[in-house]
């Protein structure tokens, strides 16, 4: 790649932060130095793991821009302290279970699509491992508060972090350089539904270039609960900035998230009387939900 072609590809600081996953932060080190992007910052932020993870940090030394090992209050600020080193005109972060695809860099930044745009991003790979990794592509996922405030009842609603780049000079003219460190599972969909209140340019790629990762560790699976009630809270924050029409729909879709709960969680027995007046209650959004035409199916069958 010549100097000239360097130029006038973005600059991206690429944020790392780990703690004691020793076992993968390998992969994602090399997925990020193997992508043939000269243009690149790579900063880690270890909490100061206690298994080999830091070993492994410093055989890559010569690849990594900044890096530091100490204590930290949790993933959100690991994250904001590398947004402070962070030089790059666009920013991205990758949790280190999680890697990005070959030449996924060069796939974005070539295209005219995503030129100057603030905020890029799109859809990833999921699983235990890339080679029986499957597309998780999602047509909810748009960066909108009405959309995203409704990750609290299906994943389709959240962008997914590992395939989002933002423009650093959006962040920082906005005050939106930096994520909420009270929050500890959902802090990218605070920071996503903050970002939106400030009408930024967007482009979704068609393309999958990173993979996410689900193991026993993942938050989504170990902390699944804690989650949820977060990312409700976040929710409940952020209604104010939701026109009428999408509220009653947000609003809907909770009664029908309340039910399915009763539904699941208890030993409550729903009548076909019942899920009717869900269904009538909810603007028919019951019966686009796979769980409820579930429940609807086999209580009309009887089974």
């Amino acid at each position: 790649m010549n100097n000239l072609h360097i130029n006038k590809m973005p600059k991206l600081s690429i944020i790392i932060p780990n703690f004691n996953y020793g076992n993968y932060i390998e992969e994602t080190i090399l997925s990020v130095i193997n992508q043939n992007y000269a243009n690149t910052e790579l900063i880690i932020i270890d909490g100061g793991s206690t298994d080999n993870s830091v070993e492994i940090i410093k055989k890559y030394d010569k690849y990594i821009n900044y890096w530091i090992s100490e204590k930290d209050n949790g993933q959100a600020d690991a994250i904001n302290k590398g947004l402070k080193v962070a030089t790059g005109q666009y920013i991205a972060f990758i949790n280190s279970d999680d890697t990005y695809l070959e030449n996924a860099f060069n796939t974005i930044f070539n295209s005219k699509n995503s030129f100057e745009k603030d905020f890029i991003y799109g859809d990833v790979l999921i699983g235990s491992n890339l080679a029986n990794s499957k597309p998780n592509k999602s047509k909810n996922n748009q960066l909108q508060i009405s959309s995203l405030v409704l990750f609290y009842y299906s994943a389709a609603y959240i962008i997914p972090s590992q395939s989002v780049f933002i423009k650093r000079d959006f962040l920082i003219k906005n005050h939106l350089n930096f994520l909420n460190e009270n929050l500890h599972y959902c802090m990218d969909l605070d920071w996503y539904c903050r970002i939106s209140l400030y009408n930024p340019t967007v482009y979704k790629y068609k393309e999958i270039l990173s993979f996410y990762r689900v193991n026993s560790d993942t938050k989504t699976v170990s902390q699944n609960k804690n989650m949820k009630v977060e990312a409700l809270k976040i929710a409940y924050k952020y209604l104010e900035n939701i026109e009428y029409f999408n509220m009653k729909n947000f609003f809907a879709i909770r009664l029908l998230e309340i039910s399915l709960f009763k539904i699941f969680h208890t030993s409550f027995q729903p009548k076909l009387l019942f899920l009717i007046k869900i269904i009538l209650k909810t603007n028919f959004i019951a019966l686009q939900d796979r769980k409820f035409l579930g429940v609807f199916k086999r209580t009309l069958l009887g089974n």
